[in-house]
């Protein structure tokens, strides 16, 4: 499984697209949608006013995620991939902060996945926000 943010894909369908986001994506071809993973309507209201900070955020959405199951919530998404890899995508940027990392972690947490995001690969993800993992090398 990946993340990623929609304008990302260009107008180019890829197979597994699966949005977590309460907006449509804008894209005819993302077909399937799960609104469990996307934050509630008041809690995105809220933070994009910003009327509560990324803390308060982090946690009232973890509460949230909490309610679920992950295992149940995995195999749906891999039902709705249809055999693709799913790849969780959202509005959000690659440097601003996102509900999409902390999925990512939720899933890391209590699955063991390690989720990489499309079109960047290995992540560290933390508080709501990813870096891109550099390899080094021996010389």
């Amino acid at each position: 499984m990946k993340t990623g943010y929609f304008n990302q894909l260009k107008k180019t369908e890829i197979p597994g697209v699966i949005s977590i986001s309460l907006m449509p994506s804008g894209f005819d071809f993302v077909k399937f949608e799960f609104k469990a993973l996307a934050p509630n309507w008041k809690l995105k209201e809220l933070f994009k006013k910003n009327k509560i900070d990324e803390f308060f955020f982090m946690e009232q959405y973890n509460n949230q995620l909490e309610l679920l199951n992950p295992k149940s919530t995995l195999d749906h998404l891999i039902s709705l991939a249809d055999g693709n890899e799913p790849i969780l995508m959202t509005h959000g940027n690659k440097t601003k902060f996102c509900h999409r990392h902390l999925v990512a972690q939720w899933f890391s947490d209590k699955l063991g996945l390690d989720i990489e995001e499309h079109e960047t690969g290995k992540v560290v993800r933390k508080n709501g926000y990813m870096k891109k993992i550099d390899n080094p090398t021996l010389f």
